[in-house]
């Protein structure tokens, strides 16, 4: 079995994904960096470290003994919560970057990084334009396996307010959700892209998946979670 390091853990898909980490027989151990204890810090199988100064969490990822292979990050915000457009890029980009780079490392085999759909370093929107380049920037680290999950609109209860975008998308999402106009927002379930995450990090540990680079869209995103439900 394998340590898993989970970055944005409490977050609507982080949440879900340390849910089913917990529940995964590949992982006796469930890492995670957060500026608060969270509730599923009592859990026997969870390292939760707790650190405010987000500045210091690629350090802290860096030095975690013994090694976690595999690396997931549902990290983000929006421009809304960030407060500008520089602070949102320091957050969404920088800090999962750097967390990355400190994952890999440290001895990390497998990435796994929730997206978004739509999202391009060529694209005119700074919300897209910065995932994408994220995106760009996770696979050139070059881990044995990268997988980007590219989600549509998320569905799900969020603790904190993402701002107004935010909340509507998702409201339309909910409406649209199983509807002849479900392509147009792609909308999943939060669990879903959780337990996809935990199931592209167990496959590329295992040697399990045919590149080492993949980009699952939404609409691939949501036939697999279909496939999981028909189980």
């Amino acid at each position: 079995m394998s340590g898993l390091f989970i970055l944005g853990s409490t977050g609507l898909v982080g949440s879900q994904t340390v849910k089913y980490g917990l529940e995964s027989k590949e992982f006796d151990k469930v890492v995670t960096v957060t500026r608060s204890l969270p509730d599923f810090a009592t859990d026997s199988k969870v390292d939760s470290i707790v650190e405010s100064d987000t500045s210091k969490w690629s350090d802290i990822i860096h030095n975690i003994k013994p090694s976690p292979l595999a690396f997931i990050s549902a990290f983000g915000t929006t421009r809304a919560k960030a407060g500008s457009a520089e602070k949102f890029k320091e957050i969404d980009y920088g800090i999962n970057y750097e967390s990355a780079k400190a994952a890999k490392a440290n001895g990390a085999k497998v990435c796994v990084l929730v997206s978004a759909y739509g999202a391009s370093a060529t694209s005119l929107f700074l919300y897209m334009k910065t995932k994408g380049e994220l995106e760009d920037a996770i696979i050139d680290l070059k881990f044995d396996y990268t997988i980007i999950l590219k989600p549509g609109v998320l569905i799900g209860e969020r603790k904190e307010d993402h701002g107004l975008g935010n909340s509507l998308a998702m409201k339309v999402g909910k409406w649209v959700q199983g509807t002849w106009l479900s392509p147009l927002v792609q909308p999943i379930d939060a669990s879903d892209v959780g337990r996809l995450a935990i199931d592209f990090a167990e496959r590329g540990l295992k040697g399990d998946l045919k590149e080492s680079v993949l980009k699952v869209g939404a609409p691939e995103m949501i036939k697999l979670a279909e496939n999981f439900k028909s189980v």
